[in-house]
């Protein structure tokens, strides 16, 4: 331990005698190591010279603080002076005080019972169970990375294909002509067989509706919200519209209402021939593409 050397100021007049000051004292003779005792005196206050008397205590004691403070004792002042002192060594220690006078205490050690306790060796530090909230974060961004490395692949592949192309030609699927898509309609409904399972009616609806919606793509006539009186009327101011085409679309029409609102059976002739009349009236009325114009052109030359 490290040695200090305590000068305890004992403040003293060389005019006035021992008996003029409050004699040294501590407040413990026995304490636990590591504990503190107070050792104190007072001087009065009046007659105070700067002459000291330094006891050096030995280094089995540290001074903690100390504290001077005044006092009123029987009407009189005095400086009253206070030291903490400690030790953690163990044993009898021993304070001489300015009058060549001692103060002994001593220093007590914590009692271990080494019959009760199994004293045992340091254990290293325990390692910590893993975890795999540990590592999520970093999975999380490694998928993260992952995922944007694919989009900018595909993001590229997508551009490089479609660099030159119009964007509403990507995105937006083209609509089929009106004719192509009531050929795909009515060609969908023969494959349903309606007729021989006995569903007559479903049958002339849908091809009454096929119809109907093939006149408002194709013309802009509101034929699903017109009667067939009011269609067939309509058609008759369409110069694409033929007089022979006029009369399949009267039989289609005249048909399906009867078997709608009539009630009535028609035999299979009947109903092939509405089918057949439908597909006839599409392929009349569709537009004339330039591909073909050309063709009948060229058949025309050779002839």
């Amino acid at each position: 331990m490290k040695r200090i050397a305590i000068i305890l100021s004992l403040l003293f007049i060389y005019s006035i005698s021992f008996a003029q000051q409050t004699s040294p004292k501590i407040n413990k003779t026995k304490i636990q190591i590591g504990d503190q005792i107070i050792y104190s005196f007072s001087l009065p206050i009046e007659k105070v010279d700067t002459s000291y008397f330094p006891i050096e205590v030995k280094d089995t004691l540290e001074i903690v603080k100390q504290t001077i403070d005044t006092v009123d004792k029987a009407g009189k002042k005095f400086l009253d002076y206070k030291y903490y002192l400690t030790s953690f060594v163990s044993g009898k220690h021993n304070i001489v005080t300015a009058n060549g006078k001692g103060l002994e205490f001593e220093v007590l050690t914590y009692p271990i019972d080494t019959v009760k306790i199994d004293i045992k060796d340091i254990k290293a530090n325990a390692e910590e169970a893993f975890s795999i909230k540990e590592i999520m974060p970093i999975m999380i961004w490694v998928l993260i990375g992952i995922a944007f490395c694919f989009a900018c692949y595909f993001g590229y592949k997508f551009w490089k294909k479609y660099r030159s192309s119009n964007l509403k030609d990507i995105f937006i699927k083209p609509k089929l002509p009106a004719h192509i898509i009531a050929l795909n309609s009515l060609e969908d409904l023969r494959l349903k067989r309606l007729i021989e399972n006995g569903r007559v009616k479903e049958y002339y609806s849908e091809i009454s509706e096929i119809i109907r919606e093939y006149l408002f793509g194709r013309f802009s006539i509101s034929a699903i919200e017109m009667t067939t009186d009011e269609i067939l009327s309509e058609v008759e101011n369409v110069k694409d519209i033929s007089n022979d085409s006029i009369s399949l679309l009267d039989y289609i029409l005249k048909n399906s209402d009867l078997v709608k609102f009539a009630k009535f059976i028609p035999d299979s002739y009947v109903s092939d021939k509405c089918m057949k009349n439908s597909l006839e009236f599409v392929n009349q009325t569709k537009p004339i593409e330039i591909v073909e114009v050309n063709k009948e052109r060229k058949e025309a030359e050779n002839v």
